[in-house]
């Protein structure tokens, strides 16, 4: 539960799409984003478990290449959404709430799809794993599996509730009015974009 919410608390690209998504939509419709690691994560450990000892010399390298290119487009997305946002919010005869209705809503299963996508192509679940949640794992195995189960439920436990807390508290971040949500928006656009360079700092000169 410690390393749970250890990982829930450090920044990362997906705490900045968590908490973008959270800002612009609410609470109800960005809590399936906390929940994405529980079904990204299944391949990600499978890999590093069975397979960690062959796979290919740079492998990370091209997570880091995939990951900085998605977060890329994510982030040009997302500029593009909210400079329309912006723009209706700012209209002369606009309403309030204006901005927020004008815009499509994503389901709460579109959420969960971005999420398991950015999770997929973050190496930072792949470096977790291997250097980290991989070996400690594989040690409660093979004292039983019931304490490797035991270990699962609690670190994805409190991995998922700090992920939903942050939700939680930057939904009533959106109390603070329409020019503080704006400015905290860009700002996690912000993040995503330094994520992105440095992940494709990572995949180009290591």
């Amino acid at each position: 539960m410690a390393l749970g919410i250890s990982a829930a608390s450090s920044p990362g690209p997906f705490q900045a799409f968590l908490i973008n998504q959270t800002l612009i939509l609410g609470f109800r419709r960005s809590a399936g984003i906390a929940f994405a690691p529980l079904i990204a994560d299944i391949p990600i450990v499978l890999t590093i478990l069975l397979l960690l000892e062959r796979l290919p010399e740079g492998w990370l390298r091209w997570i880091n290449l995939a990951g900085g290119l998605w977060l890329l487009y994510l982030t040009w997305k997302l500029w593009s959404v909210w400079r329309v946002r912006r723009a209706l919010e700012e209209a002369p005869d606009a309403n309030p709430g204006e901005g927020v209705s004008s815009t499509p809503r994503p389901r709460w299963a579109s959420g969960l799809a971005h999420g398991i996508l950015m999770n997929a192509l973050s190496p930072g679940p792949y470096t977790f794993w291997t250097l980290v949640n991989g070996p400690i794992l594989i040690s409660a195995l093979r004292q039983g599996w019931g304490l490797g189960v035991t270990f699962l439920l609690g670190f994805y436990g409190a991995l998922t509730l700090g992920f939903l807390s942050i939700a939680a508290l930057f939904h009533q971040a959106r109390r603070l009015g329409p020019d503080v949500v704006r400015r905290l928006t860009f700002l996690s656009i912000l993040i995503l974009a330094l994520f992105a360079g440095y992940l494709l700092k990572n995949a180009l000169w290591g």
